[in-house]
């Protein structure tokens, strides 16, 4: 398995943003073929988003077009990312 985290930076978590992505990114996380999507508000008006992938390839052909999207969408900007290949999980 392979992760990857994204940190974000935005004005404060709105309704349009859970829509968003309840109805759009969630849909799409799994339609690119992650395994798990966690997104976690670490304050008022920052996240991270944590997603775990069956590979590096997998990961690597969605992640451009999902940050992407997400930032353009919602005005979140990127504040820090991450990645690697999972060594354990429960």
């Amino acid at each position: 398995m392979f992760a990857t985290t994204t940190d974000w930076s935005h004005t404060g978590w709105t309704d349009a943003m859970q829509e968003l992505m309840d109805t759009k990114y969630l849909p799409m996380f799994k339609q690119f073929g992650a395994l798990h999507f966690y997104y976690i508000a670490t304050s008022d008006t920052t996240a991270r988003s944590v997603t775990i992938w069956p590979d590096e390839a997998t990961a690597m052909a969605a992640m451009d077009q999902l940050r992407g999207g997400a930032s353009a969408d919602t005005g979140a900007t990127i504040v820090a990312t991450a990645q690697g290949n999972v060594l354990g999980s429960m």
